[in-house]
């Protein structure tokens, strides 16, 4: 072989070499191009980072201003944050510490394990580029197809050259609120057909749980022409579970949750419904506890979202405990005096949860009650005897229920042998009457349903328990308190208005039964003073007629001091009738001759 077919060769293999070393960079650049050309519908990619730092630095951060606190100092995702500081070791503040230490009640400090000089690797989370969700439901009903950079599967792909090595904590994209129309539009119109002039709506059930969990149930309902109430029926007609109270709101204020996955179900995978074009104008949704301000609200929700059931161990709260006990004691009562044969309008009236639940399911439910008012406490919560909440100084009733089951009535010893007397009465004489022996009976199974002050319901279902909601239980509990203030308010109101018209009716009575009483005197005065102008005018004639005689003259001296004595311009005092009692009225002012009383 010469000299120049090595070189040649060489340089092919140089090449090649130079080839391979740069390709997995080229396919990289090539994706990072195409997701910028995309920039509305991906987000941007962050450069890996970690954070190094001693264990005894994190404990102390972690204490100062709390795992959120150091979450929003760093820019770390709250979830993936807590996993290593768990992974590490690390103690956090418990269930309540801050609350108490706002309202500078005691709180115990858990000590760091050694060893605290040790070197840890907090590591970022980089958000990997994708599309907006509503866009993969677009493509799956259109049939549209994106272009995209197709990348060898043997080459290393954007995701495992950049991320760090640590596992990723997937993390839950908030909507913007002007996404939420954007959405809607994006999903494409719902299938439909036509029949009898009418449209129907056919709804497929993956389809409409990813509706349901990408916006809000009113806005769905707009796209399907129908009320969200409908929408809500579909859904649980086809087993499709929907966002629970407060997901949205939690969603908005950036925290962690999970969607209720789809679960498997033998009913049908579509279901037709008639479109009734009504045209839903949802109200503004209200911000949960935007009643609170925002320092209230913030540990309120943090609470909420930490609530767990104590240890079957744990020892109850004293009110708790006191209530059970009268619970069980009832329970034996009644079951004496139903041995006994009472009545039962002539039994005692029954405890809060004596007969509305199972005594096996007694416990759970009080276990739950525990798990609230421990909770809630340290917010200057109580409970009453008969365990009701006391919220903000407002009284929050709760009620819980077990469901029952109907199952065929098996009849006892006693029930054969009345039904066996009844056929042998029968064949003897045709007027035996039939013992009444029922055909069902309940019996409890087990699910409970938890209801705050008749207008939040919470029931145990396929998708979760009561457990699983003891945080939107408790902000139930807060948002009730806020309804019975406002309801107490205006009532206070209400009673404030109709005391002040009473005020105002009873002033107009006073005063106008005084402008009568002072009308009355008028008259009364002019009336007199009418009679005094009578008598003079009288006078006037008699001195007008001339030849007076000296009697004469001493009757119309007498008759001008009469005058004076009625005039209420004069009062003049009489020598026998004294002074004139002008304002009373013509009866009450009549002269009468003096006699004698016999008595």
């Amino acid at each position: 072989m010469d000299t120049a077919d090595t070189e040649e060769e060489n340089q092919k293999a140089m090449q090649i070499e130079q080839d391979i070393v740069s390709e997995p960079k080229a396919r990289i650049s090539t994706v990072a191009e195409s997701l910028s050309d995309e920039g509305k519908e991906v987000n941007a990619v962050e450069e890996p980072s970690e954070i190094t730092m001693t264990r005894k630095q994190l404990y102390d951060e972690i204490w100062e201003i709390s795992v959120a606190g150091v979450s929003k100092k760093y820019n770390l995702p709250y979830t993936h944050l807590m996993k290593q500081i768990k992974e590490a070791g690390i103690p956090i503040p418990p269930s309540g510490y801050w609350t108490k230490l706002n309202f500078n009640k005691p709180v115990t400090k858990l000590e760091l394990p050694e060893p605290a000089d040790e070197r840890i690797f907090i590591y970022r989370t980089v958000p990997v580029a994708r599309k907006k969700k509503h866009q993969a439901i677009s493509e799956k009903d259109s049939g549209r197809t994106d272009r995209k950079t197709v990348v060898d599967e043997s080459s290393p792909t954007l995701e495992s050259s950049v991320l760090p090595p640590k596992e990723q904590t997937p993390s839950v994209l908030v909507p913007k609120k002007e996404d939420a129309s954007e959405a809607t539009q994006t999903v494409g119109q719902p299938e439909t057909y036509e029949q009898y002039g009418q449209t129907y709506n056919i709804y497929d059930r993956e389809t409409l749980y990813k509706e349901v969990w990408m916006v809000p149930v009113t806005e769905v309902a707009k796209r399907y022409g129908v009320s969200d109430v409908t929408i809500r029926k579909v859904c649980q007609s086809l087993d499709i579970p929907t966002p629970p109270v407060g997901y949205w709101a939690k969603l908005r204020a950036g925290k962690t949750v999970t969607p209720i996955p789809l679960p498997m179900s033998s009913k049908p995978a579509k279901k037709s419904g008639l479109r009734t074009g009504t045209e839903y104008t949802p109200q503004i949704e209200k911000e949960t506890l935007a009643f609170l301000n925002e320092e209230e609200r913030t540990v309120v929700l943090s609470i909420a979202a930490q609530i767990r059931i104590p240890n079957e161990n744990a020892k109850m709260h004293p009110t708790i405990v006191a209530h059970r006990k009268a619970v069980m004691e009832w329970k034996k009562k009644r079951k004496e005096q139903e041995a006994r044969g009472f009545n039962r309008r002539a039994m005692d009236t029954p405890f809060f949860l004596a007969d509305r639940v199972s005594e096996e399911a007694l416990p759970r439910v009080l276990h739950i009650i525990d798990a609230l008012i421990k909770a809630m406490e340290p917010l200057e919560c109580s409970l009453t005897s008969d365990l009701k909440f006391i919220v903000n100084g407002e009284t929050v009733s709760i009620s819980v229920s077990e469901a029952q089951d109907e199952i065929k009535h098996i009849p006892t010893k006693e029930e054969n042998i009345q039904l066996l007397k009844y056929e042998e009465d029968k064949r003897r004489s045709s007027w035996a009457s039939k013992p009444k022996i029922r055909k069902y009976d309940h019996v409890y199974n087990g699910r409970i349903s938890f209801s705050v002050y008749a207008a939040k319901n919470f029931r145990d279902c396929k998708s979760y328990v009561i457990e699983d909601r003891l945080g939107d239980i408790m902000i139930a509990l807060y948002e009730a308190s806020d309804i019975l203030r406002q309801e107490r308010e205006a009532r206070e109101e209400a009673e404030r208005k109709r005391q002040e018209e009473e005020r105002r009716k009873e002033e107009r009575r006073h005063r106008f039964n005084a402008e009568v009483d002072q009308t009355l005197t008028l008259e009364n005065l002019s009336e007199d003073y009418d009679t005094a102008c009578k008598i003079r005018r009288y006078i006037a004639a008699v001195e007008a007629s001339g030849n007076l005689d000296p009697k004469s003259m001493n009757w119309v001296e007498w008759a001008k001091a009469k005058a004076d004595w009625y005039d209420p311009t004069i009062a003049r005092e009489d020598e026998f009738f004294g002074k004139r009692d002008h304002e009373k009225n013509a009866e009450q002012k009549k002269l009468e001759r003096s006699g004698y009383k016999w008595w």
